[in-house]
């Protein structure tokens, strides 16, 4: 891109040559435009409240068409939240034109469908300011500015569902037990069947739970615990029936009411024993990482952040 900034701007637009963007209004929506040296594009930043629009679909079915309408519109889109983006490729001369031809497309369009700017981080219509927050171009309401400076998380965090996380982390231990039953009937113990229990337990508490806490995640080692020793007992049952159904009519149900007096045999608390031992084992060894980083990750999202916001 081999083109002086200030020539390229829509009318009324200003450079801001440290943050590397451009801002301004057009027909009273703010846009910012950022030069992608490297890629020798523009790509145009429009914040609207689209989610729950009605103008939304009509909005949409406009950006898809855009590419075909302008040969120099590389891409077009929506981040599914609240940013439009359009790439638009250098041409020099042309630049200028151009970028005001799409600026002035996106503002008529979204004074149709009736779609306004709103905040980059909380998304709400507000009196706004164009700014780069650590160094990223935002549109960013005064509240968000105050937050952000102090610390203060400026995104509604998911509220915790703690049945619903215990419900999905039960299911996800016994989606990772079959692993171990299977890897189990195979004569083997290994230390991913201890991690997947773990991993689907956390993740499990995750979906449902809509958060993983560092209570979620004691509930889910907790659980992994309880489950691995059902999963060995499981495997067990297995084996009794693989074992035994072929002298006769041994039901699934028949070889696991079988447990209980074998395990009162030496030899089969002792290998079973031995099992579970070296299971705990390779499970702590394989999930040790994991946890550790899941537990230091709630950690750090729960710590304030300073950031850097610089108003233009």
């Amino acid at each position: 891109m081999n083109v002086q900034m200030e020539r390229a701007m829509p009318d009324g637009f200003v450079f801001e040559k440290a943050q590397n963007v451009m801002h301004g209004a057009y027909s009273g929506l703010e846009f910012l435009i950022v030069p992608l040296i490297g890629e020798n594009q523009f790509r145009i930043q429009l914040h609207v409240d689209v989610e729950g629009n009605r103008g939304k679909d009509g909005l949409l079915e406009f950006l898809g068409m855009l590419k075909k309408r302008h040969s120099f519109v590389q891409h077009s889109g929506y981040n599914g939240m609240n940013l439009i983006s359009v790439h638009v490729a250098s041409n020099e001369q042309e630049d200028k034109e151009n970028l005001t031809i799409l600026v002035s497309e996106l503002s008529s369009k979204c004074q149709e469908f009736g779609i306004h700017n709103c905040c980059s981080y909380c998304r709400n219509v507000k009196p706004l300011r164009a700014a780069a927050v650590d160094g990223v171009p935002a549109l960013i309401c005064d509240d968000c500015r105050v937050k952000l400076v102090s610390g203060e998380s400026v995104t509604q965090a998911k509220r915790e569902n703690v049945p619903l996380g215990i419900i999905g982390a039960i299911l996800g231990v016994l989606l990772g037990s079959a692993l171990w039953i299977l890897i189990g009937q195979l004569g083997f113990i290994a230390g991913i069947a201890g991690f997947a229990i773990v991993f689907c337990g956390m993740k499990g508490y995750d979906l449902l739970g809509k958060r993983l806490s560092k209570v979620g995640i004691v509930v889910c080692v907790l659980l992994s615990i309880l489950m691995i020793l059902g999963a060995e007992v499981a495997s067990l049952g297995f084996v009794i029936y693989k074992e035994l159904s072929e002298y006769g009519t041994l039901t699934m149900a028949d070889a696991f009411s079988l447990i209980p007096e074998l395990m009162k045999e030496s030899e089969v608390a002792a290998g079973v024993a031995k099992d579970l031992l070296v299971g705990y084992a390779l499970a702590i060894w394989a999930s040790y990482a994991s946890i550790k980083s899941a537990w230091k990750q709630v950690g750090e999202d729960n710590q304030p952040k300073d950031h850097t916001v610089v108003p233009f």
